[in-house]
């Protein structure tokens, strides 16, 4: 009985370290294949670029968001509505990355200066 517990013992040991190294792999090939492309590192990196970046584009689409035609529409109260939703959802997004923004700009300040300290 005391052999089949030391087996299942060393199993269970080995099954453990395989998955570790597992884990290891994937989160390594995530890494190597996500790490470019994650936004985070690119505005850590040039963090005044993706503010002005995050500025233009909110601008331009502020802009685009805000043309009107000038052709009324019979059907005025179903596209109506239509509009406020999708203004009210496009006005959302972009506060949400102007604050993202903000707060990536805030962040590299703060570390900046206490790296200066």
């Amino acid at each position: 009985m005391a052999d089949i517990r030391k087996r299942k013992k060393k199993l269970e040991d080995d099954l453990d370290l395989l998955e570790e190294d597992f884990e290891d792999r994937i989160s390594s090939a995530q890494k190597r294949v996500l790490g470019p492309l994650q936004p985070i590192n690119l505005i850590k990196e040039n963090p005044f670029k993706a503010v002005g970046t995050s500025v233009l584009v909110g601008i331009a689409l502020g802009l685009m968001g805000r043309e009107k035609s000038t052709e009324e529409n019979t059907s005025a109260i179903d596209d109506s509505h239509k509009e406020k939703l999708f203004d009210l959802l496009f006005n959302e997004v972009k506060r949400v990355a102007a604050r993202k923004a903000a707060t990536y700009l805030s962040e590299f300040i703060d570390e900046r200066i206490s790296r200066g300290k």
